[in-house]
């Protein structure tokens, strides 16, 4: 059984230590998770690495805000992540889900893991 990394947040195993991430797909999961949900200047030495999806919480749910933080996304992962390509960034409210909670937004991001040929999708509630 590989580990390739530690599973966050941490959490104790008995016989490992901590949780680990057992396969690729797990780890560019988990990976892709932190580049959306870090914001810009909060990763120690490197001030352009993030998203900062949080930063978006108040900016109106529109098309305009989409765009923006879709664009944003595609360039972190073309940036730090070269080997992933985003397939489809799609947005959910309440208005077209039932599912989301009042004034929140379901951002589902499909990629495609090119050097093992894997598809999967993180999905985020803001």
């Amino acid at each position: 059984m590989s580990n390739y990394s530690p599973k966050l947040p941490l959490t104790q195993h008995p016989t490992n230590g901590f949780e680990n991430n057992q396969s690729v797909p797990s780890v560019v999961l988990q990976n892709l998770k932190m580049i959306v949900l870090t914001s810009p200047g909060e990763r120690i030495m490197d001030p352009n690495f993030g998203v900062g999806i949080k930063q978006y919480l108040f900016e109106q749910n529109d098309s305009m805000t989409h765009s923006r933080v879709k664009a944003r996304i595609i360039n972190q992962v073309r940036e730090y992540m070269p080997f992933v390509t985003i397939d489809k960034v799609s947005f959910s409210s309440e208005a077209n889900n039932p599912n989301v909670m009042s004034n929140g937004l379901l951002v589902s991001i499909k990629y495609y893991i090119e050097p093992i040929g894997v598809e999967g999708t993180l999905g985020l509630t803001i």
